[in-house]
């Protein structure tokens, strides 16, 4: 007799379950990387993997990363019961240290999952897994998300939503200013990112903001990121794009 579902486990079935029916989300996720190879996916945080769904049904291999074995479990079990035969495979890791080689990805996501992470390090390696030329779907916290949880702790009399918040925006305070994110205890590990660190530390990775996603707002803003291409190797892609236009001249 199997065990009963765990409260985890039901909220990542509801989330799953609400993706996997609103063909709209899937469509803007696929028109974010519209001219992108979609050969292989990665979803860092994955949860369930929903958000794997719409590259899976179009034939890329998909790789859903996170640090809850249990996400990568069921995340299995409901691709075999609701997409039998796609190319998804899951992998317990955090962020910090991803299992692949330079370059394995076409797309990587992260949604809302960088928060949670030492952001650099995380932001380093997967910068480190896209290959050049591509991107980075990233959803985060902003200052004012963690502004609202402690209005929203003030409103409901709820201390802890208070102190939590209170504690995350000294975090963020001290990253900010001096680059260093705690790792635990009083001031947890837990931070924001606002336009500016973030396009600090994506430089530092080779990677840069080039417009927002649908789905951005003031609390969790949602980017279209970048890797840069090498200008040694955009110009031997030139140097081909322009052999092959000869060729086809000469026909």
């Amino acid at each position: 007799m199997s065990a009963a579902p765990t409260a985890y486990e039901d909220y990542l079935e509801d989330e799953w379950l609400l993706f996997a029916a609103d063909r709209s989300r899937q469509h803007l996720a696929l028109q974010a990387v519209e001219g992108t190879p979609l050969r292989a996916v990665l979803d860092v945080g994955c949860g369930g993997g929903q958000d794997l769904i719409p590259f899976a049904s179009v034939g890329a291999t998909c790789v859903g990363i996170d640090v809850a074995p249990e996400s990568g479990r069921f995340a299995k079990r409901l691709f075999s019961t609701h997409y039998p035969g796609v190319a998804a495979h899951f992998v317990t890791s955090g962020a910090e240290h991803l299992p692949f080689a330079d370059g394995s990805f076409d797309v990587v996501l992260c949604r809302v999952a960088l928060p949670y992470t030492d952001n650099r390090r995380a932001l380093s390696e997967m910068g480190r897994v896209l290959r050049p030329g591509g991107l980075l779907l990233l959803k985060t916290h902003a200052p004012a998300y963690y502004r609202r949880k402690f209005i929203d702790g003030v409103r409901k009399r709820a201390p802890l939503f208070c102190v939590h918040a209170l504690r995350v925006l000294l975090t963020g305070t001290i990253y900010h200013l001096t680059g260093w994110q705690p790792r635990g205890g009083v001031l947890i590990r837990e931070t924001f990112l606002d336009a500016r660190q973030l396009r600090a530390e994506l430089d530092r990775s080779q990677l840069s903001i080039v417009g927002e996603l649908a789905d951005t707002n003031p609390l969790t803003p949602s980017y279209r990121i970048a890797k840069k291409v090498h200008e040694g190797l955009a110009g031997q892609a030139a140097q081909r794009s322009a052999a092959g236009d000869q060729r086809r001249s000469t026909r």
